[in-house]
């Protein structure tokens, strides 16, 4: 099955959450942005990287708003659920590039990291979401009729957000392209990290934080059991 979560910064102690552990080796966890834990080249972050791809089940991520591109860019380009991706960990540990869309046990995926930066104090990449990433991500949803089962994303769309953020004037390029993938898509439901919240917003929509949610129907059914 695949799950999804956000915003790891790098706290391995997240793993340890009950949720997590009841993981399997057949499972797939998606990080929504912020996975924190390649970010400084030293011995640290290697260590961590084995502790992690020790775990049963398979670890993918999309990017946020603090993420080391230069180190991300230096691990192996390899094709997964039909697509590129960067292999953290052989088999075990993936980056999905934005606007990517891979297909995981028989059901499609959209995968679209990135931040635009909204605070000149924070530490960021330096590498906001920008057209070649939106002309990547129509391309790909053009191949797929732009249909996909699921879409993953760091931040809400504008319109998500400024319904969450009533007083909120952030321009956001990144979530403006996301509302025009809202009205053009045909998909199940969207989850999106970032604003460290779980909450319920749509049957179409919902924020993740530290809750580690399922994506398949049979939760839905009554069927999910764990």
């Amino acid at each position: 099955m695949i799950f999804v979560t956000a915003d790891t910064h790098g706290d391995m102690e997240r793993f340890d959450a009950k949720q997590i552990k009841k993981l399997k080796k057949t499972d797939t966890l998606f990080v929504l942005g912020d996975f924190g834990f390649i970010w400084k080249d030293d011995a640290e972050t290697e260590k961590n990287i084995k502790k992690l791809a020790k775990l049963p089940f398979r670890i993918m991520f999309i990017d946020g708003l603090n993420e080391n591109f230069e180190k991300l860019m230096q691990y192996q380009d390899v094709k997964f659920g039909g697509a590129h991706c960067h292999e953290i960990a052989k088999d075990k540990i993936y980056y999905i590039p934005r606007g990517t869309v891979l297909e995981i046990e028989g059901k499609k995926l959209l995968c679209f990291g990135g931040c635009d930066s909204y605070d000149a104090d924070i530490i960021v990449s330096q590498n906001d979401p920008c057209q070649k990433d939106f002309n990547r991500c129509t391309a790909n949803l053009n191949l797929n009729n732009n249909s996909v089962d699921y879409i993953l994303t760091h931040m809400p769309s504008g319109r998500i957000n400024r319904f969450i953020n009533l007083e909120s004037n952030f321009y956001s390029e990144c979530m403006d392209f996301f509302d025009t993938v809202a009205n053009t898509v045909q998909y199940e439901k969207w989850y999106f990290g970032c604003l460290h919240l779980d909450k319920y917003i749509s049957p179409k929509v919902q924020a993740v934080y530290t809750d580690v949610l399922p994506l398949w129907e049979e939760k839905k059914k009554g069927l999910f059991k764990r």
